[in-house]
């Protein structure tokens, strides 16, 4: 496979999980959780801001105060 088409490839592969992504938000029931959600499966803060109708900073506040206390409770 040429550079060009798994390039291509991981392209389409990336839009497919965000599809699967936003369907699947649907169903988790606070902003947080969307973020989260949202975040781990590949998206940037730019990305999940206008999902969960908020700012790119505010995305990224939640996703580092999610990930500082999973460390403290690890």
């Amino acid at each position: 496979m040429s550079d060009a088409n798994h390039q291509e490839l991981m392209g389409v592969l990336r839009t497919l999980v965000k599809i699967q992504s936003l369907s699947a938000v649907r169903h988790l029931h606070t902003k947080k959780e969307k973020i989260i959600f949202l975040s781990e499966a590949g998206l940037e803060p730019k990305e999940v801001a206008p999902i969960v109708g908020t700012s790119a900073a505010s995305v990224s506040q939640a996703i580092y105060e999610a990930k500082k206390k999973a460390g403290k409770e690890s």
